[in-house]
C-alpha cells in the first residue's frame, strides 16, 4: 500500500470513529505502531488530526483552518511583496503556469500584463481569471484536493506532460538546505513535473518557510531559475542561493 493510500485509509477510519488508539490503527492498517505514528505526525501537520496520549482524534473543523483563505492571512505583507515582484516578471503574450499556493494568490492579483495564457490546476486561480476576456485559461483536470483547492493525481500529470509554459509560479511548504518541499505527495508530484515543463520556474516563498522540511521533495534549488522571498530572510541563505535569490523590498 502506498503511503498516501495508507494515510487516506487512516483518515477514513478516524472520520468514522472520531477517535482511535494507535494500536488499533496499526492493526487495522496491518502496519507497525511506529509507521502509524509517523503517518499521524504528517496528518497532524496538515491539521486534520490531533494526537492525544496513546491515541488520535479526527478534527474535521481544522481543515478549514488550514484552507487557502486562512493561510493568506499569514505573513500578508511579505507574501504581497513577493507576489508583486513575481507579477512584474510577467509580460504580455506569455504562457504562465500557476499553482495554488497562498503566496501565488497575492501574485496573480497584481499581474497586469495582458493578453495572457494561464495554465493552472487551482480552482481559485481559475476563478480569478475566468471572467477576464484577455486571458486564455486552461484548467488542468484531476482529483480535487480540498485543503488547497487544487487538482492532483494521474490525470493532472498526464495533461501537464504535454504542455509548455514560459514561466511557472509556485510556492511550497519549505526550503531545507538545497531542496524544496511540499506537505502533499501528490501536489509535489504535479509541481515537480511543472518545473520540468516550464522554460523558467520561479519559487515564491516567505522567509518563515526557509529551513523547514516537509513530507515530499519537489526539486532541488538548482533546478529553479529564481527564488523570491522577503527581507526577513536569514543572512545564511543569500550565499547559499546565490544569483537565484531575489529579495522583495
Amino acid at each position: 500500500m502506498l503511503i498516501v493510500e495508507r494515510q487516506k485509509k487512516l483518515l477514513d477510519i478516524l472520520r468514522e470513529r472520531g477517535t482511535a488508539q494507535l494500536e488499533v490503527l496499526a492493526e487495522a492498517l496491518e502496519v507497525s505502531s511506529s509507521t502509524v505514528r509517523r503517518d499521524v505526525e504528517v496528518l497532524e501537520r496538515q491539521g486534520v488530526v490531533e494526537r492525544t496520549h496513546g491515541g488520535v482524534i479526527f478534527r474535521p473543523r481544522s481543515t478549514a483552518s488550514l484552507a487557502l483563505e486562512e493561510r493568506m492571512r499569514e505573513a500578508v505583507d511579505a507574501k504581497r511583496a513577493i507576489g508583486g515582484v513575481a507579477a512584474r516578471m510577467i509580460e504580455p503574450g506569455m504562457t504562465v503556469y500557476v499553482d495554488g499556493g497562498s503566496t501565488v494568490q497575492y501574485c496573480i492579483e497584481q499581474i497586469e500584463a495582458r493578453p495572457l495564457q494561464v495554465v493552472t490546476n487551482s480552482l481559485t486561480v481559475a476563478n480569478h481569471f475566468a471572467g477576464d476576456e484577455r486571458v486564455e485559461l486552461l484548467v488542468v483536470g484531476g482529483a480535487h484536493y480540498p485543503r488547497t483547492g487544487v487538482l492532483i493525481g494521474p490525470i493532472t500529470t498526464a495533461a501537464l506532460s504535454g504542455l509548455h509554459a514560459d514561466v511557472m509560479l509556485f510556492s511550497g511548504a519549505g526550503l531545507y538546505e538545497a531542496e524544496v518541499f511540499n506537505s502533499s505527495l501528490e501536489m509535489a508530484e504535479v509541481e515537480r513535473l511543472a518545473v520540468k515543463q516550464a522554460a523558467r520556474s520561479v519559487l515564491l516563498m516567505d522567509s518563515g518557510k526557509f529551513g523547514r522540511k516537509s513530507l515530499a521533495r519537489i526539486c532541488a534549488v538548482d533546478e529553479l531559475d529564481l527564488v523570491i522571498t522577503d527581507g526577513a530572510i536569514n543572512e545564511k541563505w543569500p550565499p547559499l542561493l546565490g544569483e537565484r535569490l531575489q529579495v522583495a523590498r
